[in-house]
């Protein structure tokens, strides 16, 4: 957890992707979204096309947030693991997670033909568009779906580490927390068929867009989970500030020299020789089908592991 890794960079963009996010809930509260419709029709009846384009629009980045809070989890998940059955399931999830996001994109640019009969049907009014239950319920399967194996997908490696059932336990806690983000997004499923049937379009307009940003909200929430974990342990052992980290961890520990040290440090698994070979992969703090992934969690005492002599 020590180096700035993929999905650190994809995180730090979540920054931005997510202020539009809260840009467009505002858009939609001060045009009208959470009133009833007969209000909004009497008073400013001008809002309701401006709202079905932004509903439009926020189709399209929602699903782009949804990609995006996606693979921060699953960029992480380089970390965890170079078991190559492993890597592979990560790949196959990947893959199935950016063809979805595209068919999905396709889906709202070809509801409607052409797209303005969506938020101007009064001018064309020969355009059938898609069953919104084909718009609203085909999307939300797919995106479960994804949330799913993502959830699912780590659960073999962490409980294949050697450590106590109690710390296994507790990485686990950590690294699926992402479970949050699936049941916040089982309740926006309610939320989803009333605004589908609802109609109250203003009113449950309001509902859909305020569940939508809670559901991203706590996805953020739980992909930064572990590097909360570690953040929480730093500020625990009193290791926050300048001069604090991992120079406050060496100096305490026993001096090494750069070549010594730099055989020490990633991976321990030896194969013959006393140093053995060493598979360094950018991200990983350290290196190894059991051993890495339990480090992530702990403060490393020294910053590096420590490998077994063997008998000279």
């Amino acid at each position: 957890m020590r180096s700035f890794y993929w999905d650190d960079w994809a995180m730090t963009a979540m920054m931005v992707f997510n202020c539009i996010q809260q840009g467009l809930l505002y858009f939609f509260l001060e045009f009208g979204a959470g009133l009833h419709l007969e209000e909004v029709l009497k008073t400013h009846p001008e809002w309701i096309p401006i709202l079905l384009k932004g509903l439009l629009a926020e189709e399209f980045w929602y699903i782009w947030m949804q990609f995006a809070i996606k693979m921060c989890f699953l960029l992480f998940y380089f970390r965890l693991s170079t078991a190559t059955n492993f890597r592979r399931a990560l790949w196959a999830i990947i893959i199935f997670h950016v063809v979805t996001t595209i068919v999905i994109w396709l889906l709202y640019g070809l509801q409607c033909r052409p797209i303005a009969a969506f938020y101007e049907p009064e001018k064309y009014p020969g355009v059938k568009c898609l069953d919104t239950n084909v718009t609203y319920f085909v999307p939300y399967t797919l995106n479960m779906t994804t949330d799913l194996l993502i959830l699912v997908l780590p659960l073999p490696v962490i409980w294949s580490l050697q450590m106590t059932v109690q710390r296994r336990l507790g990485v686990l806690a950590v690294l699926t927390t992402g479970g949050s983000a699936v049941l916040t997004s089982g309740l926006r499923a309610i939320i989803l068929y009333e605004f589908a049937t609802s109609p109250d379009f203003t009113w449950s307009l309001g509902e859909m867009v305020i569940i939508s940003n809670v559901e991203m909200q706590v996805a953020i929430v739980a992909a930064n989970m572990p590097a909360l974990k570690a953040f929480y342990t730093c500020w625990r052992d009193n290791k926050l500030g300048p001069g604090q980290g991992v120079t406050k961890e060496l100096s305490g520990a026993p001096q090494v020299s750069k070549g010594s040290q730099s055989d020490m440090e990633l991976q321990s698994g030896l194969s013959g020789s006393r140093i053995g070979s060493r598979t360094k992969t950018p991200g990983l703090s350290v290196l190894g089908a059991t051993e890495s992934e339990e480090k992530l969690f702990q403060g490393q005492k020294y910053g590096f592991t420590k490998i077994p002599e063997e008998g000279v």
